[in-house]
C-alpha cells in the first residue's frame, strides 16, 4: 500500500532539472533602450537604401523614360508659374485661374500618355497614373463650374478629390508612383504643380532629383 505524503509536504525538485520553474527573469531598462536603438537603426537603413539604390518596384521604368515624363511636368510647372493672378480672390477670378491651370495640366497629361515606356507593367502604370491626373483635373473643373453657377458667393461649394476605396485621396497614390521612380520623377509630385489647390495663393515648390 502506497503511503500518501503528510499534508503540507511536497516533493522536492529532482536534481536532473525535470521539475518546472515558473520564475521569469525581469528585463533591465537598458535592454529596452538597446532594442529601441536597433529598431531605429533598421528603419534608418531601409530609408537610406531607398534613397541610394532606389525602388525595386516593377512599376519603376528606365531613367531616360522617366526623364521625358519629368520634363513634361517641369514644363507644365513653368507654364503655371507664368499665369497671371497667382492669388485669385473673387469667385470669377478663381474660376478663370482654375480653367487656365487645367488647360496646362491636360496638355501635360496628354504628353505623358504619349511617352513611350518599355515593359508592360511600367507602361500600364504610367497610363493608370495619367488617368488619376485626369480624374483630379475633372474634379477641379466640376468645382469651377459649381462656383461659376452661384457667382462665387456660395461657401457650400466644395472641392472634392477623387479617392481610392472611397477613403484615401487619389493624389496619395499618384505621389506614391513618383516615389517608386525616385529620383527620376520628382518633378511630378502633385504638390509641385499645386494640383489640389483651387483656393488661395499658388506656391510652386522647386522639386528636383537632388
Amino acid at each position: 500500500m502506497v503511503q500518501e505524503p503528510p499534508e503540507g509536504i511536497f516533493e522536492a525538485p529532482h536534481s536532473n532539472g525535470a521539475a518546472r520553474h515558473d520564475e521569469r527573469r525581469s528585463h533591465a531598462p537598458w535592454e529596452f533602450i538597446i532594442l529601441g536603438l536597433l529598431v531605429a537603426l533598421v528603419g534608418i537603413g531601409i530609408t537610406v537604401g531607398w534613397i541610394v539604390f532606389g525602388s525595386k518596384s516593377p512599376e519603376r521604368f528606365a531613367p531616360s523614360e522617366a526623364a521625358r515624363v519629368a520634363a513634361s511636368c517641369a514644363s507644365a510647372q513653368a507654364a503655371l508659374q507664368a499665369l497671371p493672378d497667382s492669388f485669385p480672390r473673387t469667385g470669377a477670378d478663381r474660376v478663370a485661374r482654375i480653367r487656365a491651370e487645367d488647360a496646362i495640366l491636360r496638355d501635360m497629361v496628354a504628353r505623358i500618355r504619349n511617352t513611350r515606356v518599355s515593359g508592360a507593367t511600367p507602361a500600364a502604370a504610367v497610363q493608370g497614373w495619367a488617368t488619376d491626373w485626369s480624374r483630379v483635373i475633372d474634379a477641379r473643373e466640376r468645382y469651377a463650374s459649381d462656383l461659376e453657377s452661384v457667382k462665387g458667393t456660395d461657401k457650400t461649394v466644395k472641392f472634392v478629390l477623387p479617392a481610392t476605396n472611397s477613403v484615401k485621396p487619389v493624389t496619395t497614390r499618384m505621389d506614391d508612383f513618383v516615389r517608386e521612380n525616385h529620383p527620376n520623377l520628382d518633378a511630378c509630385f502633385t504638390d509641385g504643380l499645386q494640383l489640389e489647390t483651387v483656393e488661395g495663393p499658388r506656391v510652386y515648390k522647386k522639386l528636383t532629383s537632388d
